[in-house]
């Protein structure tokens, strides 16, 4: 099993809509799709923020400034496979609030796998996600997003994909 620090973000446009991405593991079909969280893994030296900046752009062309980063308040542990590599990831969710309402996403930016396992892109209401029968990564998205919007501390127990 690799092990893995990791970021993610709930990243809310001008009106609190959430931006999700819709993503598949073509090494693995059987796991079907989900909507995630933007993130990925922090590369060596690099810190918590720049991370979260990079993995942003890389995944969605958008650029976060400093000043629309809140610093991480959830954080998780997740068990997963992918392209058949056991991971147990650490992550730590920030929340960045950006000004446009739901600006435009794009892909030439995307490394390696991202450009076939990330398929789709969408702006949710928070409300939509909560009411939503989709299937989410994290999986508790629907349950702690107002929660975590609205600035409460939560510490996540362990997530297990098979």
């Amino acid at each position: 099993m690799i092990e893995r620090d990791a970021v993610r973000a709930v990243v809310l446009d001008g009106q609190t809509n959430v931006l999700l991405l819709h993503t598949r593991d073509l090494g693995n079909p059987a796991f079907g799709t989900s909507w995630e969280l933007p993130g990925g893994g922090i590369e060596r030296g690099e810190s918590l923020v720049d991370a979260v900046v990079r993995e942003l752009y890389e995944e969605t062309g958008i650029r976060a400034r400093s000043e629309s980063i809140a610093l991480p308040t959830w954080r998780r542990d997740v068990v997963y496979t992918y392209r058949s590599e056991r991971r147990l990831q650490h992550e730590v969710i920030f929340l960045i609030r950006l000004q446009n309402v739901s600006p435009s996403i794009l892909t030439s930016q995307r490394i390696g796998f991202e450009k076939e396992d990330c398929f789709e892109s969408r702006w949710w209401t928070i409300e939509e996600v909560i009411s939503s029968t989709s299937r989410f990564y994290p999986r508790s998205l629907p349950v702690l997003i107002e929660r975590f919007v609205y600035g409460q501390q939560i510490n996540e127990g362990l997530e297990i994909w098979d």
